[in-house]
């Protein structure tokens, strides 16, 4: 389905990576990503901050040794000159480096495919966003749920109105296997979003909680006017929040939740969607991804599953196989890819980028993420209080 991709360009796309070491959670998950369809190449990378690591990876990876680098900015001033040089970068450090990481690419010209959470916090989201607006590159931030085709399909069901008015809107994504339910022996091997020098106390909105709230604005097209927060810690030896609910409030009336868990003991993953209108409402669980139930007030329910026919057709070209062949994530996270790949070539060859980032994430929703991390932070420390978004 992606095959007219690289050869509209003459080529795979040249990409970069920095962060993403083998030491990394989510490194291996990108490769798997955008090597899925044969539209990209990773030629050069600066894997991790520790030159070990960097240094197998790159050797892992076979990259070449003259485009193994230890410094992103060398990397991004080295390859811009380079006339092979990379098209895009993937930024998969912690969230504290986006920004500079991302910006140093930018302004070379080169096209970023950034991790969330966007950065540190709202100021911060701020100016990020007039760097993405300054140098005019394609900037995809990798909200990887909205890749699945049932929550595509979930979204072109509400915008043609088939749940009439949007009254609820219910998100959660809470975890609970020992990996975030419990703080490591040695406290020295805490993930970042345990640290709080990474995004304060609030990491648990930003990490998982920006998923979870970009798939309700995502779906939906609704964004909240104001949040009701509280956050509480449970596991011993912790020092960041590690569960949160966040109740919205929308101007034309609707209401929403969101909760957001590292301690539902038990559960793998956890993340699951409803939105109720007045004509119907829609259910999407991520741990049974193929299905999208609709259920309308009168007449009966509805089970539709990924690659049927009759779907939109960015909703089709998302599903790669036949109903019955199971997909799953890494080809959700992949469908990004796909999307990034025709807005770069677009950007590239003097095309306009427009139709494929129209459903793709972007600065706009790192932002909006940020600002909802801080004012649910704001929310929690009154005890709860409405605060405007």
């Amino acid at each position: 389905m992606n095959s007219g991709i690289p050869r509209n360009f003459g080529r795979r796309i040249r990409l970069g990576m920095v962060g993403g070491g083998f030491d990394s959670v989510i490194g291996e998950t990108h490769r798997i990503a955008f090597q899925a369809d044969g539209l990209y190449d990773l030629v050069a990378g600066c894997f991790s901050i520790d030159p070990k690591i960097a240094d197998e990876t790159a050797r892992g990876l076979f990259v070449a040794e003259d485009r193994a680098y230890r410094d992103y900015r060398e990397m991004a001033e080295t390859e811009a000159a380079r006339e092979d040089g990379i098209d895009a970068v993937v930024v998969a450090t912690p969230p504290a480096l986006h920004k500079d990481v991302a910006v140093a690419f930018l302004r070379r010209g080169i096209e970023v495919i950034c991790e969330k959470p966007l950065c540190r916090d709202a100021a911060e989201a701020a100016d990020f966003a007039d760097a993405v607006a300054r140098d005019g590159r394609v900037f995809v931030l990798t909200h990887c749920y909205s890749g699945f085709p049932m929550v595509r399909q979930a979204r072109d069901i509400v915008a043609e109105g088939a749940l009439g008015q949007v009254r609820l809107i219910e998100v959660e994504f809470a975890g609970g296997a020992p990996g975030v339910a419990l703080e490591p022996d040695d406290l020295a091997n805490r993930h970042w979003r345990f640290r709080p020098e990474s995004m304060g106390k609030a990491a648990i909105p930003g990490e998982i909680g920006t998923h979870a709230y970009h798939l309700m604005r995502y779906v939906t097209g609704l964004t909240p006017a104001r949040v009701s927060a509280t956050m509480q810690t449970f596991a011993p030896r912790r020092v960041v929040y590690d569960n949160a609910y966040l109740t919205f409030g929308y101007d034309g009336g609707a209401v929403g939740r969101l909760w957001a868990s590292y301690v539902a003991t038990g559960t793998s993953h956890g993340f699951a969607l409803r939105v109720y209108g007045d004509k119907a409402g829609i259910e999407w669980r991520e741990e049974d991804p193929e299905f999208l139930h609709l259920r309308p007030l009168d007449g009966p329910a509805t089970l539709m599953r990924a690659g049927q026919d009759g779907t939109a057709d960015w909703v089709a070209r998302s599903a790669r196989f036949r109903p019955g062949h199971p997909e799953g994530y890494a080809l959700a996270f992949a469908n990004l890819y796909v999307d990034a790949a025709r807005a770069i070539v677009a950007r590239r060859t003097g095309g306009d980028p427009a139709p494929a980032l129209r459903h793709l994430p972007g600065i706009e929703d790192g932002v909006l993420g940020m600002r909802m991390i801080e004012a649910a932070t704001t929310s929690h420390d009154q005890d709860g209080a409405w605060v405007a978004l």
